[in-house]
């Protein structure tokens, strides 16, 4: 059947239900015509006037109204409903707030690949599935349960810890004003890929076509996407730690990770700090995207502590705000990092004394060596300067 009729003979059944509680409580269903060994039910819970689909799996035995969870409408805590089937062995009749928490790139293997070749058959395909119900009222024991499930579950494959971290509240909140905060010119927007490969997932989820591929990623471009360990290079590098950035970006995603829990990263996080974060990522892109020709090796050291630099010599002055409204920087402030680039590239090699700049950039002391720099006095007329 079409999909827009399903939906509105779905939509007509829970119309019905509205008028059909008669003071009873509980569920209350109606069958959905449906080509297919599945049943689907309309369901309405009454008092709370709360509606749901139910679904019901061949050779399993729907259960009564009394077995239905008893949750508000699609905000249910439980995962799943347990039952038995025809045979008498248990099955699942219903579930609710899944989380795959190890296994994501074989579902999205599966949806794509019939996404993309519609003739291919996957009747016989067949995935083991354990499900987990969680019945703690501890989010965070959750949160640490299910950080230690997709660490121990994937012996083959390394965990990195940012993946560990994606669901802690700090990025969930980054993630959701993402997908609202518009760019100044009304169209664009960045995107936070909380969950590795969601970029990706997100073109080929609504990206059918060229055009609306092309539309997409006009609006997302792959230069607007910040990952979480870039955010903690961004952060860190503001916040005049280059030498915890130069420790890796695992490292320094981990010792960002602290500060956010210890309640140092954890204020509101609102519109007006959520663009103050993409400043700060805007201008550690244009500075490493202006240091990368300017010197053959070690590009990544000296952009990250020229941007240090950058927030300690004109930090307490400069406009974020600004470089938001820009998504740039300007003409003269470019002119000032180039002239800065050089003299910090020239500290690091100075204090070095020989080692590698890449492991010499790891130490406090290097900061310190660099802050105790003379640098050139800014150009006049920075826009970027209050």
């Amino acid at each position: 059947m079409d999909p827009l009729n399903k939906a509105e003979e779905m939509a007509s059944a829970w119309k019905a239900l509205a008028g059909s509680s008669r003071g009873d409580e509980g569920w209350m269903t109606i069958p959905v015509s449906l080509k297919s060994s599945c049943k689907l039910l309309a369901g309405r819970r009454f008092p709370g006037n709360e509606e749901a689909v139910i679904v019901g799996f061949p050779s399993f035995q729907m259960p009564s109204k009394g077995q239905l969870p008893e949750g508000r409408g699609f905000g249910v805590a439980e995962v799943c409903l347990g039952g038995n089937t025809s045979e008498g062995g248990p099955g699942l009749a219903w579930m609710k707030g899944m989380q795959i928490v190890n296994g994501g790139q074989t579902t999205a293997s599966i949806y794509f690949t019939k996404k993309k070749n519609a003739d291919v058959n996957l009747k016989n395909v067949r995935v083991s599935v354990k499900v987990l119900v969680l019945k703690s009222d501890d989010s965070e024991k959750e949160e640490e349960l299910i950080s230690d499930i997709s660490k121990f579950a994937n012996s083959q494959n390394s965990v990195k810890q940012a993946d560990l971290s994606a669901n802690k509240p700090f990025h969930v909140a980054i993630e959701k004003l993402s997908t609202s905060v518009f760019c100044p010119d009304g169209t664009g927007r960045w995107f936070y890929e909380r969950a590795t490969g969601s970029y990706n997932t997100l073109l080929a989820r609504e990206g059918r076509t060229p055009t609306t591929l092309k539309k997409l990623k006009d609006s997302i471009p792959n230069a607007r996407k910040i990952t979480k360990t870039d955010l903690a290079k961004y952060l860190f590098s503001w916040s005049q730690k280059p030498h915890t950035v130069a420790l890796g970006s695992q490292k320094n995603f981990g010792e960002m990770m602290k500060e956010v829990e210890a309640g140092n990263l954890t204020a509101e996080i609102d519109t007006a700090s959520y663009k103050r974060m993409i400043a700060k990522a805007i201008i550690f892109k244009a500075t490493n995207k202006l240091v990368r020709p300017m010197f053959q090796a070690f590009q990544g050291n000296v952009a990250t502590y020229l941007v240090s630099v950058l927030a300690n010599q004109l930090g307490d002055r400069f406009d974020l705000e600004k470089v938001w409204q820009q998504q740039d920087l300007s003409h003269k402030l470019k002119q000032q990092l180039e002239v800065w680039a050089k003299e910090v590239h020239s500290v690091l090699q100075k204090t070095s004394n020989g080692r590698m700049i890449s492991e010499w950039a790891k130490k406090a002391e290097c900061w310190e060596k660099v802050m105790e720099t003379s640098y050139s006095k800014p150009i006049a007329g920075i826009p970027e300067v209050i």
